[in-house]
């Protein structure tokens, strides 16, 4: 009896202490007065969900859109998709080549 006591007792405490020191939800948390950070949604320019052709902003980095890192990445692309199908095309006249294997 006295064991089911102290076993009931500390699941209690348990549970009370996990309750008390459960970590604050993020939006409970109280605003900064200071903050100077626009919450609202702004509108894009033009309110256009496509932009139009010429509207946007040159590149001034090589990440920006249209700079030279995305250039890059996409001939890299081309030449990786370049090479898989060169090696399929070697691999297929190899096996086409081998005795015993029907050919079309």
């Amino acid at each position: 009896m006295r064991h089911r006591f102290l076993a009931a007792l500390l699941a209690l405490l348990i549970v009370a202490f996990g309750a008390v020191a459960a970590p604050v939800p993020a939006g409970a948390a109280q605003p900064d007065p200071d903050d100077t950070t626009v919450t609202q949604p702004q509108p894009a320019p033009g309110d256009d969900i496509i932009p139009r052709p010429n509207s946007g902003a040159e590149p001034t980095e090589a990440g920006d859109r249209g700079g030279a890192l995305q250039v890059a990445v996409f001939v890299g692309v081309i030449v990786a998709v370049g090479v898989i199908v060169a090696l399929a095309m070697r691999d297929i006249r190899k096996a086409r080549g081998r005795p015993g294997t029907p050919s079309r």
